[in-house]
């Protein structure tokens, strides 16, 4: 008697609600790369735009997922605060504007200002005795996720804005505009966030087909460690294998950061390779326990099908900053500094 063969994995079968909501997912997705890539490829002002919107959104976001009507006060205050750490890159190159601004100089390192830190701290301990429902607990809260925020966008400014940064510094006699092939000048930013967005990718598929054994139910009940490794591993091999293969088929003429991410200096590409998908599922995590302790399944509903600002940037913002940090230690004419 001839046993009916079971294929090794059974798709589960989808809903009228699933295809809907799958649709919806696909449909969101397209519009918004339709909207970012041109912004991220031609960068300048276009790209500083798009992220100060998004940083907007993020900051309205984490303020409201509290569920408190707290005072208008407050997201003065946040979006001041935002802000602030946002352009104090653009502040410190006034003096420098008559010779010629260009917002690539502003953004060629991290900047964090004790000022503007402080600044933060005097604003929101100054709303726990103007708002009577804001508490301390709410400004350590409000304050820590502002500025990881804040700073998460300024990092991404710095992954698009460095390389061109960087070749400006040995080709000055060169126009600004097409200074740098807007695609290869983006090409380290999109390292990162596909790098990212690979992961989460990864880690799902690996932990549908594969995952036995939980991370952590209480945050995060879907992930699972063989989710979480496979993610890692897998990330790692593509991103190290996009940086080889750019760096072999050019010639060493374009690369993802020449002097840095390239086949000479093969270790920094595996080292962030490894760093960047971990990285981003400590971001994960850490914003996903934020939903659990208020109690909420989505920041908010701008994106159909994906939720909010923040639920597509919580890994890219931890990567983001992880990848900034890297750049500016290990390249020539990069720097963490603390004005």
């Amino acid at each position: 008697m001839n046993k009916e063969r079971r294929p090794i994995f059974q798709p589960n079968e989808l809903s009228n609600d699933a295809v809907v909501s799958m649709r919806t997912r696909i449909i969101t997705a397209i519009v918004a790369i339709a909207i970012v890539l041109p912004c991220v490829l031609f960068g300048d002002w276009a790209f500083f735009i798009l992220i100060s919107i998004a940083m907007v959104f993020g900051v309205i976001e984490i303020v409201r997922c509290a569920k408190r009507k707290y005072s208008k006060v407050l997201y003065i205050a946040s979006f001041i605060l935002a802000f602030l750490v946002l352009i104090w890159p653009i502040f410190l190159k006034i003096p420098e504007m008559k010779d010629g601004y260009r917002i690539f100089d502003s953004y060629s390192s991290i900047y964090v200002s004790i000022t503007i830190l402080f600044t933060g701290i005097c604003l929101l301990a100054l709303l726990i005795i103007i708002d009577k429902g804001f508490t301390i607990i709410d400004a350590c809260f409000i304050f820590t996720t502002v500025f990881l925020i804040a700073m998460g966008f300024q990092s991404a400014l710095v992954l698009r804005f460095y390389p061109v940064h960087a070749y400006h510094l040995t080709n000055p006699d060169v126009s600004y505009f097409n200074l740098y092939d807007n695609l290869e000048s983006s090409m380290l930013f999109c390292w990162v966030a596909v790098g990212a967005c690979l992961n989460d990718a990864f880690a799902y598929f690996v932990g549908v087909f594969f995952g036995k054994h939980k991370m952590n139910e209480r945050i995060s009940p879907k992930k699972t460690w063989e989710g979480f490794f496979g993610g890692i591993i897998l990330t790692a091999i593509v991103l190290v294998a996009w940086a080889f293969i750019l760096d072999l088929a050019s010639g060493n003429s374009h690369v993802v950061l020449r002097g840095l991410l390239d086949i000479e200096h093969w270790y920094h590409v595996v080292i962030l390779a490894l760093v960047i998908p971990l990285i981003s599922t400590v971001g994960d995590l850490v914003f996903s326990s934020i939903k659990r302790h208020y109690g909420i399944k989505d920041f908010s509903n701008i994106l159909p099908g994906h939720g909010g600002i923040l639920d597509r940037m919580d890994s890219l913002i931890f990567a983001f900053i992880t990848s900034a940090i890297y750049v500016c230690i290990f390249t020539q004419g990069g720097g963490f500094n603390l004005p």
